[in-house]
């Protein structure tokens, strides 16, 4: 074995996959592969090399292993990942589907015609041309009045660990309309991509502040009835007047009837009177509320905060799984191992895409119809040092 030379290839491979739940099959078929990345050594052994104990415990030493005449040779290497093409790694299932993203280091040895591989967590890095500060900005024609939605972001890229901090801003010039909600919600949602119509998988929301203000307390049928309101109560409180007059004096005897009829009949110029101020009065507070439309509506600082974690309690069962989380029959990919919950970073993928969005709606309510605005933008989650430093602590071996 002296001064012989090993001919090694190096391969990263990406596998995006999705199958059903709780089905029987043999072998994946909905699996989308990529070698992302190749490296060819030449390593010329000058001498029977032992195995360290402290190089088989690093994350990021790895060994092609030939036993003879119980001798073990170790080849060391280090192997850089390009970030071209490459996603993190993802997990996501419920009832009928599981689908998510896996990653193969494969070391093939000519001399042997042998192979072995071991599976590595990527994790997300972030977005650099999002970490500068950004103002969004939506503007509408509302009827004869503008709206403007503006977020205000010190950036749109956070690790996993970071509180996520941004201003919204609703600046309204409505006439006959007014901002009565504005209404934030942080989600995210997968979706399917060229599969059923591109149709939505999956929408957790995680943070949804709803603030209401300049309430509008008068119905559909009231605004649009403005005009005639003093008259419509007028005559709907003389009818009750009349009714209730007329139903107070009950039974069969003729006498009653009469006198319920006439104090019946004196009983609807009264109503008349009090419903046309009473309409006249709500006519003017409606009037009051359409003058007071177009005053400036302002929220700022909203707050919001999202951690992506694994189960902690499944971490140490699933250590020697997640050595070798994909399976293999006959050299074919047959299944891949399921984490102990969800991982779901940010992606684009193949088969499904992975989106965090903070949505700002704006509710707006006039004399005759209500209408809603909106301004939507991305977030990008990316992992934390700390998150990664776990999982690497979690991938090592012994």
């Amino acid at each position: 074995m002296r001064d012989k030379i090993f001919h090694i290839t190096l391969k990263l491979i990406q596998y995006e996959f999705w199958e059903y739940n709780n089905n029987q099959i043999e072998e994946l078929k909905n699996i989308y592969k990529t070698v992302l990345q190749e490296e060819k050594i030449d390593y010329q052994l000058n001498e029977l090399e032992l195995p360290k104990k402290e190089s088989s415990e690093s994350f990021d030493n790895f060994s092609i292993i030939e036993k003879e005449e119980d001798k073990t040779i170790s080849i060391l290497f280090n192997f850089k990942i390009k970030e071209d093409n490459i996603l993190p790694t993802f997990q996501f299932h419920n009832k009928d589907y599981i689908l998510g993203i896996r990653h193969l280091l494969i070391a093939e040895c000519e001399e042997f015609n042998s192979s072995n591989y071991t599976g590595l967590f990527i994790g997300k890095n972030k977005k650099i041309e999002l970490c500068e500060p950004k103002e969004i900005k939506e503007n509408y024609r509302v009827g004869l009045g503008n709206l403007e939605i503006k977020l205000k972001c010190p950036k749109l890229s956070f690790n996993s660990d970071e509180k996520i901090s941004l201003d919204i801003e609703t600046n309204a010039d409505l006439n006959f309309k007014r901002v009565t909600e504005v209404k934030d919600t942080f989600y995210r949602k997968i979706n399917w991509v060229g599969y059923l119509k591109n149709s939505n998988l999956d929408r957790e929301v995680y943070k949804e502040n709803t603030r209401e203000y300049n309430e509008f307390e008068f119905s559909l049928v009231e605004r649009l009835t403005f005009p005639i309101h003093p008259i419509l109560c007028s005559l709907e409180l003389g009818i009750g007047f009349t009714i209730g007059t007329c139903v107070s004096f009950p039974g069969d005897d003729p006498i009653k009837y009469i006198l319920g009829s006439i104090f019946g009949i004196m009983a609807f110029p009264f109503g008349i009177i009090f419903g046309f101020i009473g309409g006249l009065y709500q006519q003017g507070k409606i009037a009051k509320d359409a003058l007071n439309l177009n005053d400036y509506n302002k929220y700022i600082g909203n707050n919001y905060k999202e951690k992506i974690d694994i189960n902690e309690e499944q971490k140490s069962k699933l250590i020697e799984e997640l050595k070798k989380f994909v399976f293999f029959k006959d050299n074919k990919v047959v299944g891949f191992i399921k984490f102990g919950s969800d991982i779901t970073p940010p992606v684009n993928g193949y088969y499904f895409n992975c989106e965090f969005n903070m949505k700002i709606e704006v509710e707006i309510a006039g004399i005759i119809l209500n209408r809603n605005k909106y301004l939507k933008t991305q977030i990008d989650i990316y992992d934390s040092d700390e998150y990664i430093a776990k999982m690497k602590h979690l991938f090592k071996t012994n």
